[in-house]
């Protein structure tokens, strides 16, 4: 090994065995109470169920009732008039998604990729599906490719979500080529400049084009900012 490369070797073992003796002290100072102890009869429950079902691998299991609890108690925190849109991405499952739907009464989804949006029309075609993210051109293009002609009425439900003017102008083109009116919903900038219409010029002609343009239908704005809990509530 060249000496440079066995200088750099040593000195990054030695960064690592520095940083799990500051990981070792921090955990002995920040080492939570001792809670060993006999399991809760609840997950005791819950490994006899899987064992008499002869389930021996690892298995998700949900707890429909602690889910339905969950959705209840959601339901009574959301203010008046205000619609419950669920996140597809993180439901992977069309039973599970079924359920949520029916106990929450909610039609609307938030969809992130092609083959969910393809496999949600199928499945759910009254579904009120919202992009979770602008969709590239080929991938709307793959989306009226593979969708069966019975479900062509799903495709109605689809808020296609829009970032920049060159965005819609695609869309726009491929709208007026399958004969079809897309249900445009504008993505804005929440003020952390991950993308989106800011108030301005831009925005005031791209909501002029989605007026004058019969293939296209304004169906609302959306700003979407996973992190926005996470910050500190002095921002």
């Amino acid at each position: 090994m060249p000496e440079g490369e066995r200088r750099f070797s040593v000195s990054r073992r030695q960064l690592i065995i520095a940083g799990v003796g500051v990981v070792g002290v921090a955990g002995m100072t920040q080492r939570p109470r001792d809670k060993s102890g006999p399991r809760e009869k609840y997950f005791l429950d819950m490994q006899d169920a899987l064992a008499r079902e002869g389930i021996g691998t690892p298995t998700l299991v949900i707890d429909l009732e602690r889910l339905d609890a969950n959705i209840d108690t959601l339901l009574t925190h959301l203010p008046n008039g205000m619609g419950y849109r669920i996140v597809a991405k993180s439901l992977p499952s069309l039973d599970l998604l079924s359920h949520i739907r029916n106990r929450t009464g909610t039609d609307r989804l938030m969809t992130f990729n092609q083959p969910m949006l393809n496999a949600l029309s199928a499945h759910m075609p009254d579904a009120d599906q919202l992009l979770g993210k602008p969709l590239p051109i080929a991938a709307v293009r793959t989306y009226f490719s593979e969708l069966l002609p019975e479900n062509g009425a799903a495709a109605d439900q689809v808020q296609w979500l829009i970032d920049t003017p060159v965005r819609l102008e695609q869309y726009r083109e491929l709208a007026i080529g399958l004969d079809r009116t897309f249900r445009i919903n504008l993505e804005i900038d929440v003020g952390l400049h991950r993308g989106g219409f800011t108030p301005g010029e831009e925005l005031r002609r791209t909501l002029e084009v989605l007026k004058a343009d019969p293939r296209l239908s304004f169906s609302g704005f959306m700003g979407y900012e996973p992190h926005l809990p996470s910050l500190p509530t002095t921002l």
